[in-house]
């Protein structure tokens, strides 16, 4: 799926003849009031209710696989080229040249417009009473569609930009560490979308933080930390994929980077297509942790790595039992230990100060860490760099 709009002028707007250089590969596009339209590749032809494409609108594309669609025609005159809004959820195409910020191409709605989403690049939401929008969603760009949500009816004239400003960047791709590689999804593969915008409130959290929603354990959305810049919190404006309109179950967990741990919450939310849950002011709080025991023995990579002067050691031990936690330089000398004695079951991490057992600053250079037990040792390397 791809949510696609047009912002030039066309001697042909024909479905068959804006899409028909994507061959097989597209196989049907939808509007939102316009029809629809489905291509049926061996009579060389695409058929509907749907049988023109125009600026103003944005329509929804299914393709079998990956391609490139160019359009050539006329920019679209702005100012004449008003885009009538219903009250609720409008199919919305970006008419500019260039890419402008969310606040000022939605100027002249007003406070009638409440929310924007994106398919993929994050999500906005406006608050008249300090006359600023925020969100994930920083600016919009040519080609891409959007969801507007609006109180009333109103017409969109969109300004012209100059592509010289400045934007704020729109919502990052979050990279994926080892622990959790399976937070990872196509957006392209469903056809509904809601946004959830949560706080992590059972935890400290910040930078590089990741929230995750889920289906019966599939990733559906993830979000890293973001400031709200209105009274200086932090929340995560999650966008969920689903191809069921509304009743599947979200569940979500939480990865806390500096200790490189998930936590798991009980809090649950029933998915609807569209749906808005949250916002700067009034987030879903994630605050049921749902601890769940190890099963193995296991030690994270140091984070960060290389370190100057502190960084910080997880490991996770199955059961109850006498546990160390060592620091050795290259040559095989105890420089310090950080664990010596009893551990219970479960998650633990410890920051190590860069200090040896002596309270002496180590020197820059690869150190070894090793964690042991009954029957278990595993060892990993971390630099200190001055």
């Amino acid at each position: 799926w791809n949510w696609i709009s047009l912002n030039v002028e066309l001697e042909d707007p024909s479905v068959g003849s804006i899409l028909g250089p994507l061959g097989d590969t597209a196989e049907f596009i939808n509007s939102q009031a316009d029809g629809a339209s489905t291509n049926y590749p061996e009579w060389g032809q695409w058929d509907g209710s749907l049988t023109t494409l125009e600026p103003g609108p944005m329509y929804l594309l299914k393709m079998t696989e990956a391609a490139t669609l160019t359009i050539t025609g006329v920019p679209v005159d702005l100012p004449s080229t008003p885009i009538s809004l219903i009250a609720g959820w409008n199919w919305l195409g970006y008419l500019p040249q260039n890419p402008g910020d969310v606040a000022t191409a939605l100027a002249s709605l007003g406070d009638l417009a409440t929310f924007i989403n994106s398919q993929a690049s994050g999500a906005s939401t406006n608050y008249p009473e300090w006359g600023q929008w925020d969100g994930s969603l920083s600016y919009l760009e040519a080609g891409l569609g959007y969801l507007l949500l609006m109180e009333g009816p109103a017409e969109l004239i969109y300004p012209e930009f100059d592509g010289l400003a400045r934007l704020a960047e729109n919502k990052q791709e979050v990279v994926l560490t080892q622990t959790i590689p399976d937070w990872d999804f196509n957006y392209g593969d469903y056809e509904f979308i809601g946004t959830i915008t949560a706080s992590v409130d059972s935890h400290e959290d910040a930078d590089g933080d990741v929230v995750g929603v889920f289906v019966d354990g599939e990733c559906r959305g993830i979000a890293e930390r973001i400031p709200f810049s209105l009274d200086q919190s932090y929340y995560y404006i999650v966008q969920v994929y689903s191809n069921v309109a509304e009743g599947e179950e979200l569940t979500f967990k939480y990865y806390d980077k500096s200790n490189d741990e998930v936590i798991e919450y009980t809090e649950t939310i029933e998915f609807t297509n569209n749906m808005v849950i949250g916002d700067g002011f009034n987030t879903m709080s994630l605050s049921r942790e749902a601890r769940i025991a190890p099963e193995e023995y296991s030690l994270s990579d140091a984070y960060p790595n290389p370190f100057n002067p502190t960084t910080t050691l997880s490991f996770s031990v199955p059961t109850e039992g006498v546990m160390s936690l060592n620091i050795y330089d290259m040559t095989g000398r105890l420089v310090s230990t950080l664990v010596d004695g009893n551990l219970k079951q479960g998650y633990h991490s410890i920051t190590w100060n860069g200090m040896d057992s002596n309270g002496h600053a180590v020197s820059s250079g690869m150190y070894i860490y090793s964690l042991k037990g009954e029957g278990i040792s595993i060892t990993k390397k971390m630099v200190m760099m001055k």
